[in-house]
């Protein structure tokens, strides 16, 4: 599915959109470079964060389908919704492809565009989620666990007496209070999950080769500064990376 570019599409640019659960990223690229990029809760969404922004074409990553028709709506511009049979420079080697999130597909997508291959990209959010890359730019499939977030709103919702704890950076690793003891149990936790998942598919699917290992999502440098003190897991921790592979896929389909 290609877009046909249109004049003075390099200057009013292109519109990249990530909606995931929690927050949605809203930023315009022009002559390959992302600008200010807007976070914004997707459970507020409204038209009016997107029919005021000035764009030729839009590319959008969307895990919640309910929000869907809003922003379509609301686009001042042509939309490119991500999935699996849209081009975007990786090759999908999965079983039911139609089940890949858009933002899974989106991390690939940069990846490959960054020659970062063979891969595993690691995106905090609501999940955590891991995917694998192989050296030919094939999408191999992946992990999924709950995000700390998730984790920290399922011990409070859970249990009677646990409070929902604000998890944050630690300094030890022994709690002096019920909130302190929650956050370095979650986070603790996160730097083991991603430790023992990245060396199991190291040894596994890449049989002992390193592949590059990209972090990204609201606590990918929270996890990384963590990680540090037993040696670092990621290569390069990159906040944008989700929106430089709708980029990737926008500049595929132009």
């Amino acid at each position: 599915m290609a877009i046909r570019r249109t004049q003075g599409t390099a200057a009013s640019g292109l519109l990249l959109i990530d909606v995931s659960n929690s927050f949605t990223k809203v930023a315009v690229a022009r002559n390959g470079r992302i600008g200010r990029v807007r976070r914004i809760p997707t459970s507020s969404l409204a038209k009016e964060d997107f029919s005021s922004l000035k764009a030729d074409l839009a590319v959008v990553a969307s895990v919640v389908p309910r929000v869907n028709s809003l922003i379509a709506s609301a686009l001042p511009c042509p939309p490119l919704w991500v999935d699996h049979r849209v081009p975007g420079g990786v090759t999908v080697s999965y079983p039911e492809p139609s089940t890949i999130g858009a933002d899974r597909l989106a991390n690939a997508a940069a990846a490959v565009s960054l020659g970062a291959v063979p891969s595993i990209v690691v995106d905090f959010g609501t999940a955590v989620t891991f995917d694998v890359i192989d050296g030919r730019g094939r999408y191999c499939g992946g992990v999924i666990a709950p995000g700390i977030p998730t984790a920290a709103a399922a011990l409070h919702e859970r249990t009677a007496l646990l409070p929902l704890a604000t998890v944050r950076s630690i300094t030890r690793p022994v709690g002096r209070s019920t909130g302190e003891a929650i956050r370095i149990g979650i986070l603790l936790g996160a730097v083991g999950l991603v430790r023992e998942t990245v060396a199991r598919i190291t040894s596994v699917q890449f049989r002992g080769r390193k592949p590059t290992v990209l972090a990204t999502g609201g606590d990918a440098a929270l996890v990384d500064r963590l990680c540090r003190s037993g040696g670092r897991v990621f290569d390069r921790v990159d906040p944008l990376l989700t929106l430089r592979g709708l980029l990737a896929i926008a500049e595929k389909n132009l």
